[in-house]
C-alpha cells in the first residue's frame, strides 16, 4: 500500500477566476477549508497562462484545487465521488471542473516516524495505516508541527494506489504523482505474492465470465501446452449483452511487466461479435486478432494497458509502434496496415473498458481455496475494439479522447457493431455531391 502526493504537469494550461471575488472564493474555500460549496457552481474562469489542454489543468500553477475536464470526471467519479465535490466552471472555450476535496482526515499522521520541516509541513511524512486505508483522495489535518500545536489543514492532496491506477488505466494526462509513504516494508514483496507463473482455476474463470457476459457455449483448448499459448471461451448473446463474447484463457498464467504502482500484470482479452466467430468464416479473424495481441505480449513480456492501440502491421513496424507508444514518441505515419479480412476492413484494435453493463467483469480477483488474499493482483479482462486505419491514424495524431468524441456519437454499443461505418470515411452529401467527413 502506497500513498502518493498529487501534482500537475508544468506544461498544463493554467486558469484563474474571471473576477477577483470568485478568485477568492475558489482559493479560500477549495484550497483551505475542505467544506462543501453547494451553491458555488458555474464560476466563470479564463485562461491565466496557455499550455497543454490536459485532462488535469492547473489553477494559477497550483496543484490545489485540481481542475479537470469532463472525461476525467467520468473516469474518476465512481472511485472518488463520495470524497469530493465537482464544482462546474465556465470557460469561454471548454468545460471544466474544480475538484473540492472534502475528505479531510484528522490526525492520521504517524508523528513518531514523520520529520517536520520549518514551515508547518513535513520533510518526511508517515501515516497511520488504518486511517488512510480505502481513502482514494484526501487532505490531512494535524496539530504537531514546527509552528505550534494549532490545527493545520494541508494544501497538499494525497491519493491512493487505486486512484493512480484509474488515471493510468484511462490514459488521463497532466497527472503527476510523487510517492510519499509506503507500508510495503512490513508486507511480502510483490514478487512473493504475485509470482511469475500463476494459474487461475477453470471453475473460477468460468464463473466470472458467465456472471457478466452470458452462458458459456464453447471452450477451445490452446494449441499447445506452452505457457505462452491460450485457449478461448465463447459466451452466447443475452438480453443484457447482445453479442457473442469471446475471451482468452491462459495468457494470465504469466505475470507481464506493469508500470510502477499498477497491478494490471495478469491479463486476458475479450472481443464481441454479432455472429459466432467459430461458426461464421467472415468473423474467424476475431480469435486470430486476440491471439496476435496476446501472444506478442506474453512472448515479448510487454504490458497491455487501457487505450493502447495495436495496428495490424508487419512485425518490425508493430514493434516500433508499440515502443513509440510506451515512450510517448510520435508513431510513424502512414501506419502501413492490412485489414484483418476483406469483409471487415478493420486494421487494428484499441484496448477499451468493458461495455457499461459488463463493468464488473473488468477485474477478476485471484482466489486460493475460494478466498482472496490481500496483496494478490487480480486478472484484468481487457476488451479489444476493432478500428479502421483512418481511426488509428487520427488516434496517433490527436489522442484517444479526440477519437472517442467522434466515435461515440451513436453510443457505446454501436462501436461494437462489426458492420459500423468508418468514422472518417467520406460520405456523399446532398444533390451537388459534396463530401463531408
Amino acid at each position: 500500500m502506497k500513498i502518493w502526493k498529487l501534482s500537475t504537469s508544468l506544461e498544463s494550461e493554467q486558469i484563474a477566476a474571471a473576477n477577483k471575488e470568485d478568485d477568492e472564493t475558489l482559493f479560500r474555500n477549495l484550497l483551505q477549508q475542505g467544506e462543501y460549496l453547494h451553491s458555488k457552481t458555474n464560476l466563470p474562469v479564463e485562461t491565466y497562462e496557455k499550455g497543454e489542454l490536459n485532462n488535469l489543468l492547473t489553477y494559477k500553477g497550483f496543484a490545489t484545487p485540481p481542475i479537470i475536464d469532463g472525461y476525467a470526471v467520468q473516469s474518476l467519479e465512481k472511485l472518488i465521488s463520495e470524497f469530493v465535490e465537482f464544482v462546474p466552471l465556465t470557460h469561454p472555450e471548454y468545460k471544466c471542473y474544480a475538484v473540492n476535496i472534502v475528505n479531510v482526515i484528522n490526525e492520521c499522521v504517524n508523528y513518531s516516524e514523520s520529520i517536520p520541516d520549518d514551515f508547518g509541513g513535513f520533510d518526511k511524512l508517515s501515516f497511520i495505516e488504518d486511517k488512510v486505508k480505502r481513502q482514494p483522495i484526501f487532505r490531512i489535518k494535524y496539530t504537531e508541527h514546527s509552528l505550534g500545536d494549532f490545527p493545520i489543514i494541508s494544501p497538499e492532496i494525497y491519493v491512493s494506489d487505486a486512484f493512480r491506477e484509474v488515471v493510468f488505466e484511462n490514459g488521463l494526462t497532466g497527472f503527476t504523482f510523487y510517492e510519499v509513504w509506503s507500508s510495503q516494508e512490513a508486507e511480502a514483496s510483490v514478487e512473493e505474492l504475485n509470482p511469475f507463473v500463476r494459474e487461475s482455476l477453470d471453475e473460477d474463470v468460468e464463473a466470472h465470465l458467465q456472471a457478466y457476459y452470458g452462458p458459456i457455449i464453447r471452450r477451445v483448448e490452446a494449441e499447445s501446452a506452452e505457457l505462452t499459448e491460450a485457449g478461448f471461451y465463447e459466451m452466447a448473446p443475452t438480453e443484457s449483452v447482445p453479442f457473442y463474447t469471446v475471451a482468452t484463457h491462459g495468457y494470465s498464467t504469466l505475470r507481464l511487466p506493469a508500470p510502477p504502482g499498477l497491478d494490471s500484470a495478469y491479463v486476458e482479452l475479450v472481443m464481441h461479435a454479432d455472429q459466432d466467430p467459430f461458426e461464421d468464416e467472415k468473423y474467424s479473424w476475431i480469435p486470430q486478432v486476440m491471439h496476435q495481441v496476446g501472444s506478442f505480449a506474453v512472448n515479448n513480456m510487454n504490458w497491455i494497458g487501457q487505450w493502447m492501440v495495436f495496428p495490424n502491421q508487419e512485425l518490425d513496424r508493430y514493434v516500433d509502434t508499440y515502443e513509440r507508444t510506451l515512450t510517448g514518441e510520435k508513431v510513424k505515419l502512414p501506419l502501413q496496415v492490412q485489414p484483418y479480412s476483406p469483409e471487415s476492413g478493420f486494421c487494428g484494435v484499441m484496448v477499451v473498458p468493458p461495455l457499461p453493463q459488463c463493468q464488473e467483469a473488468f477485474m477478476m480477483p485471484y482466489l486460493e481455496n475460494g478466498k482472496e488474499t490481500h496483496g494478490e493482483w487480480p486478472v484484468y479482462f481487457h476488451t479489444l475494439l476493432p478500428l479502421y486505419e483512418e481511426e488509428m491514424e487520427y488516434y496517433f495524431q490527436h489522442g484517444q479522447e479526440a477519437l472517442l468524441e467522434k466515435m461515440m456519437e451513436n453510443g457505446i454499443e454501436h462501436l461494437f457493431n462489426l458492420h459500423r461505418p468508418n468514422t472518417f470515411k467520406e460520405k456523399r452529401k446532398g444533390f451537388f455531391g459534396r463530401f463531408n467527413k
